[in-house]
C-alpha cells in the first residue's frame, strides 16, 4: 500500500487568494489557468464558504452594534 503525497505547501493560501479574487471578481485569466489544475473544487467551495460565513457574521454585527446606539 503506498502513501499518498503530501499537499504541496501553499496550498491553502493559493486557494484562499484565488476565492477572494474571485469574490471580488478580478482574477486574471492567467492567474486561474496556472492555480487551476493544483485546486480542488471542493476547496473552493468550502473556502467560499468559510469566507461568506466571515463576511455575512460580520455585516450582522455590525447591524447590532449600530442598531444598539
Amino acid at each position: 500500500m503506498t502513501r499518498p503525497d503530501p499537499p504541496p505547501k501553499g496550498r491553502l493560501l493559493r486557494t484562499i487568494r484565488t476565492v477572494a479574487w474571485g469574490l471580488l471578481g478580478v482574477r486574471g485569466h492567467k492567474l486561474h489557468e496556472q492555480d487551476a489544475p493544483s485546486l480542488s473544487p471542493l476547496q473552493i467551495l468550502i473556502t467560499a464558504l468559510v469566507f461568506m460565513l466571515v463576511f455575512v457574521l460580520t455585516l450582522v454585527t455590525v447591524a447590532i452594534s449600530m442598531s444598539k446606539q
